[in-house]
């Protein structure tokens, strides 16, 4: 039984992903050929965009991106509230931009 038991154990270690990025694709460093690079571009070239937690002005915001930071685009959605958002990735987090303050992106409607 302890042979078994030992067994399993070797077996399920060596089929577990390496790193909690490939369990959980939020967590852990996103691929360079993930997505496209874009920028934030506010109306104020001091100002901020909120990173919100998810796609609507309705959810908790992150942090806050200065104006002309790069970030990479990964998904857009249109939400409830009438705006279109980005899902980005900046300094390895991930949420959710409206899409009229990042500018050199791909998106068309």
């Amino acid at each position: 039984m302890r042979k078994l038991l030992m067994a399993s154990a070797l077996i399920f270690a060596v089929a577990l992903p390496a790193s909690a990025g490939e369990l959980f694709p939020e967590v852990g460093q996103i691929s360079h050929t993930e997505g496209y690079s874009a920028s934030v571009c506010t109306n104020d070239p001091s100002g901020t965009l909120p990173l919100r937690s998810g796609p609507g002005q309705h959810h908790d915001e992150i942090r806050q991106i200065p104006s002309g930071k790069n970030v990479r685009v990964l998904n857009s959605r249109r939400s409830q509230d009438g705006f279109d958002w980005f899902k980005i990735s900046y300094r390895d987090i991930r949420g959710w931009v409206r899409s009229d303050y990042v500018c050199n992106s791909r998106y068309t409607d």
